[in-house]
């Protein structure tokens, strides 16, 4: 049996190992949640935007055609004009609220997050979804995915409102095992790595690749039936 020393492992070298992988399937479900999150976010002040847009459009339109047909006309001393004339006040207040509110801006941003997010989950998706072997190298790739996940993070979380972070835990907390962003009010402890797991695991991949060659060559025939 050939013994693989502790040392070895964690030697300043990363390598793909169970503990990698069942942490980033917890990064692959919270970048799910925020791409909702953010997609969510996107309609709700799109949607927004779109109403203020189209009633100020609507109320202009309406405050001009009245103008023009109301002119001087005057009713018990009161004269038309100073009614109609005071949709342009709403206008200009429904204008502002636009302005204040960004609906536009921040329905950009969010789209954009979300794009990011999902970049983000498929990276993360292709990578564990095939064998270690032909993977990238697990360093590299942790170093790079990190990037990603903070500058996303610190730019875009903050901005996601809260009902929507409710909903998204209401949404997915059904789901077995889903691991939920922290922001959603899901905790848990923090996990140490196990070392004796990942050790046991090459160990006896290692043993394996032994046991298949003792056979070849206590019994070179298996190969020429193979």
């Amino acid at each position: 049996m050939s013994i693989v020393k502790e040392d070895d492992i964690i030697n300043n070298k990363l390598v793909w190992s169970t503990s990698i992988e069942l942490m980033l399937a917890k990064w692959c479900d919270q970048a799910k949640a925020f791409e909702w999150m953010h997609t969510e976010a996107y309609s709700y002040f799109e949607k927004n935007a779109r109403i203020i847009t189209i009633v100020s459009n609507v109320l202009t339109a309406i405050s001009g055609l009245t103008n023009v047909i109301s002119g001087g006309t005057i009713v018990n001393g009161f004269q038309l004009a100073w009614a109609f004339g005071s949709l342009s006040i709403i206008v200009s207040i429904t204008n502002m609220l636009q302005e204040k509110m960004a609906y536009n801006i921040r329905a950009t941003e969010h789209r954009q997050y979300s794009i990011l997010w999902g970049t983000i989950r498929r990276k993360i998706e292709e990578e564990i979804g095939i064998p270690p072997e032909s993977r990238k190298e697990c360093k590299t790739f942790m170093k790079y995915l990190r990037q990603d996940i903070n500058q996303v993070s610190v730019d875009g979380n903050a901005k996601i409102p809260e009902f929507i972070r409710e909903n998204c835990y209401h949404k997915f907390s059904k789901i077995p095992n889903f691991v939920l962003p922290e922001i959603c009010g899901e905790m848990e402890h923090t996990q140490v790595y196990n070392r004796k797991s990942d050790t046991n695991e090459i160990i006896i991949s290692v043993e394996s690749q032994s046991t298949d060659l003792s056979c070849s060559l206590i019994n070179p025939s298996i190969n020429n039936k193979s």
